[in-house]
């Protein structure tokens, strides 16, 4: 597992801009533009576009995880070990993920990307 937090920005061009400065490294962008990968020496952040509507999420910061097991093996390992909320795999436009919730309620989004969608 990778750690990879996701901010939601409102612009992604200004803040690649930003994050570049900071030493970030752009891996790579969705289609859409809505999405960009960037690397660091110790993780991973992702730029999401905000979507605004009636709960904006923009300046908000997400944990997430990127496998590279697929993710029926990450959900049943989580079962056998006892994990009580662990919510269904869901196709989305990068590949799929899930969400985990830890003790302390925490909603953790693990996705399994698949980069030929990027393209």
């Amino acid at each position: 597992m990778v750690v990879m937090s996701i901010v939601y920005v409102t612009d992604v061009q200004a803040s690649v801009n930003f994050y570049s400065a900071l030493g970030f490294t752009e891996l790579r962008r969705s289609r859409s533009d809505n999405w960009v990968e960037l690397a660091g020496e110790g993780g991973m952040l992702a730029l999401h576009r905000s979507t605004g509507g009636s709960r904006p999420t923009n300046g908000r910061v997400e944990l997430s995880l990127a496998t590279t097991e697929p993710l029926e093996r990450v959900r049943d390992t989580l079962v056998d070990t006892g994990v009580a909320s662990v919510g269904p795999i869901m196709d989305e436009a990068f590949g799929r993920s899930l969400i985990v919730t830890d003790p302390d309620g925490l909603e953790i989004q693990i996705n399994e990307h698949d980069h030929e969608l990027y393209t």
